[in-house]
C-alpha cells in the first residue's frame, strides 16, 4: 500500500484508562533481539495505547501464527533465519497469501549484504528497512511511532470505506441489504432461486394511515421474514414494499414450505402498530433455480401473480409470453445504451399556459429516444431504463439539453426526476454545476416528482429535496391523484405546485366523476396555496371547463404538441 500518508494527529495522553493495545509481532531467531525490543519499548504508548508483543522465532512458526491474527499493527521482521531469505519470503507470504496490506512491516537485518536495502524496497511491499546496529532505543522508539501512525491512518481510511460501502448496500429503513447488494450477490455462472414479495395495495395503506404507519409496516414485514428465514436464504428490501429472498438450495419442496410459512404468518398475524391492528396479504413471484436474468424473471412472475389476482404465488416458466417480454427488455437495454453513447436521447418541449392570460409561461422537458430514424416516447423505454440502471444518466442528459435550450431566454422550464436521481450522491452538485454553466437562475427550474415515487426511508433523497428548495429550485408533484393521493404527504416538502393527473382532465367536460375528483383536489390546493397545472388539455371545451374551475395553468395538445 502507498505509505505516503499524512500522519494522524496524536491524541493527548491524559486519559486514565488505556485503550486496547496495538499488536506488534517480533519475528527473529535471536532471543536477545526480542528481549532488547521489549525492554526498549516497555513504557511506549501511542494515542494512549500500549503495545502487546507476540514473539515468533522462525519462518515456520510465523507461517503458523500470523494467520491467527487479523489485527497486527506492526511486524518487526528479521531477514536471515532458517534461510538467507526467510524474512523476505515471509513478507511476500503476508502480502500475497494472507492478503494483509494493513500491517506495517519493518525489516531488521544484522546482515545487510544478504538483503540490500534498495533491492528489498524495490521488490517487496515493506514499510521500513533498518540494520540492527542502527536501531538504538531512541531510533526504535521513533520507528515504532512512525509505523503506528501509518497503521492508525490506514485503519481509519478502511473503516470509512467500510462505512460508505455499508451505506451503499443497505436499506436505511429496515437495515436489510438493498437491490445493489442483491446485484452483487447474484452469481451469473450458476442457477439460482429468487423470491419477490410485494405487499398488496400498499399505497392504499399509506393513503389511509399515513407514511409513518407505512414505514412501520415495512419494518414489521422485514422482521417477519427474518424470523422464518433459513440459513441458506438472504432477505433484501429492493424498493418501497418490494422484498426479495435469495435462496441457495435448489430443493423446490423446501422452497414451497418457506413460501407457505411466510404466507401463513402474514394471513394469521395482524400487524399491531400503535392502536391499529392491520392484516395484509402479499403477492409472490418466484424464479426457481434458473440461470440468467434472475431478477427480471422473478419480476415477470410477480407481475403475473398480481394480474391474475392478489394474494397469489406465481412461478416463472419458459412460456413464450415470458421469453418475448425478456427479449423486448434486452433489446431496449441495448437501444438505450446505444442512444446514450450516440447522442440519441432527445428532448422535446411542450408549452404550459397561464389560464388567466393565455400566455405561455413555461415548458416541460419531455424525453424521447431516437433509434434507426424512429422516435420513441418514454412509454417504450423508461421501465427498462429503471431496471437497467440508466434512469439517472437519462435525467442528466435531459437536464443539460434543457439548460442549453433555455440559456438565451427567461422562460421557466420543468423536468421530471425520479427517486433514482434523488438517491444519487452527486445529483444536487450536477444540477448546480449545469445551471451555472448555462447561466440559468435556479428560480426558473421546476423539478416534477411523480406522486408514486417512493422516498420513504431514503435519507439521501429527502436531503436532496431539501437542498434543492434551499437553493431556490421549485418542486412540483406530477400526476397528482393517480395513486389515491395522500394529501398529508404534501406538507413534508416545500412543493410549489401540483400537476393534476391527465386521467381526470381529458374527459372533464363529459365525465362527472372526473370533475368531482378535480374539484376536490382544487379545494385542497387552494387551502394550501398550491398552484395547479392541468395536463392532457386537448380541446377548447376542456380548457374552458378547467379555467372556470380555477386551475392556474394548462398543458396539452390544444396548445401545442411536444
Amino acid at each position: 500500500m502507498n505509505d505516503e500518508l499524512v500522519f494522524a494527529p496524536e491524541v493527548r495522553e491524559d486519559v486514565s484508562e488505556l485503550s486496547e493495545a496495538f499488536k506488534v509481532v517480533i519475528i527473529d531467531d535471536d532471543h536477545e533481539v526480542h528481549a532488547f525490543t521489549k525492554l526498549a519499548l516497555k513504557s511506549f504508548k501511542y494515542n494512549n495505547q500500549k503495545i502487546d508483543f507476540i514473539s515468533v522465532y522462525s519462518e515456520k512458526e510465523a507461517r503458523e501464527v500470523l494467520p491467527l491474527h487479523n489485527d497486527i499493527a506492526v511486524i518487526l521482521l528479521d531477514v536471515v533465519m532458517e534461510t538467507n531469505t526467510s524474512g523476505l519470503d515471509l513478507a511476500k507470504f503476508i502480502r500475497s497469501d494472507l492478503h494483509n496490506e494493513m500491517s506495517r512491516i519493518i525489516i531488521r537485518t544484522g546482515e545487510p549484504g544478504e538483503a540490500p536495502e534498495r533491492y528489498v524496497i524495490d521488490n517487496y511491499d515493506i514499510n521500513d528497512y533498518k540494520e540492527k546496529t542502527e536501531l538504538t532505543t531512541d531510533k526504535l522508539y521513533t520507528t515504532m511511532r512512525t509505523a503506528l501512525a501509518q497503521y492508525t491512518q490506514l485503519s481509519e481510511l478502511l473503516n470509512k470505506k467500510n462505512e460508505m460501502y455499508t451505506l451503499l448496500v443497505t436499506d436505511t429503513l429496515t437495515s436489510l441489504p438493498n437491490r445493489t447488494q442483491l446485484n452483487y450477490d447474484l452469481d451469473s455462472t450458476k442457477p439460482q432461486t429468487l423470491m419477490l414479495i410485494d405487499i398488496d395495495r400498499f399505497s392504499l395503506l399509506n393513503d389511509a394511515y399515513g407514511f409513518d404507519t407505512g414505514d412501520q409496516i415495512l419494518i414489521h414485514m422485514s422482521q417477519i421474514i427474518l424470523k422464518v428465514l433459513r440459513a441458506d436464504m438472504t432477505v433484501y428490501r429492493l424498493e418501497s414494499d418490494l422484498f426479495a429472498i435469495l435462496v441457495q438450495s435448489k430443493d423446490k419442496d423446501l422452497l414451497e414450505d418457506e413460501v407457505a410459512t411466510v404466507k401463513a404468518l402474514l394471513d394469521n398475524s395482524p400487524f399491531e402498530i400503535d392502536d391499529l391492528s392491520l392484516y395484509i396479504s402479499v403477492s409472490i413471484g418466484i424464479v426457481n433455480y434458473q440461470l440468467g436474468n434472475i431478477i427480471q424473471k422473478a419480476e415477470l412472475a410477480l407481475r403475473k401473480a398480481r394480474e391474475v389476482s392478489r394474494n397469489r404465488v406465481e412461478y416463472y416458466d419458459e412460456s413464450r409470453d415470458y421469453l418475448t417480454f425478456i427479449e423486448k427488455n434486452n433489446s431496449w437495454t441495448a437501444r438505450i445504451a446505444y442512444a446514450l453513447n450516440h447522442d440519441d436521447i432527445l428532448v422535446y418541449f411542450q408549452p404550459i399556459v397561464e389560464c388567466a392570460t393565455g400566455k405561455i409561461v413555461k415548458y416541460e422537458a419531455l424525453v424521447r429516444l431516437r433509434y434507426e430514424d424512429e422516435i420513441y416516447s418514454p412509454f417504450h423505454f423508461l421501465h427498462t431504463a429503471r431496471y437497467a440502471g440508466y434512469l439517472h444518466q437519462i435525467t442528466q442528459r435531459v437536464f443539460k439539453k434543457s439548460c442549453q435550450k433555455f440559456q438565451d431566454n427567461d422562460l421557466m422550464f420543468s423536468i421530471n426526476i425520479t427517486d433514482h436521481d434523488l438517491a444519487e450522491n452527486n445529483f444536487v452538485e450536477f444540477i448546480c454545476t449545469t445551471t451555472q454553466q448555462y447561466n440559468i437562475d435556479s428560480s426558473r427550474v421546476v423539478f416534477e416528482i411523480l406522486e408514486e415515487t417512493s422516498m420513504n426511508g431514503n435519507i439521501l433523497a429527502t436531503e436532496n429535496l431539501s437542498k434543492l428548495t434551499d437553493l431556490g429550485y421549485t418542486l412540483s408533484i406530477d400526476d397528482f391523484g393517480a395513486e389515491c393521493s395522500n394529501f398529508s404527504q404534501l406538507g413534508k416538502h416545500n412543493y410549489e405546485s401540483i400537476k393534476i393527473d391527465g386521467a381526470f382532465i381529458k374527459d372533464i367536460n363529459t365525465n362527472k366523476t372526473s370533475k368531482i375528483i378535480t374539484e376536490s383536489i382544487l379545494f385542497f390546493t387552494k387551502k394550501m396555496s398550491f398552484k395547479t397545472v392541468a395536463e392532457y388539455v386537448h380541446s377548447k371545451e376542456v380548457y374552458e371547463v378547467i379555467k372556470e374551475m380555477g386551475v392556474d395553468y394548462a398543458q396539452g395538445y390544444y396548445f401545442g404538441e411536444p
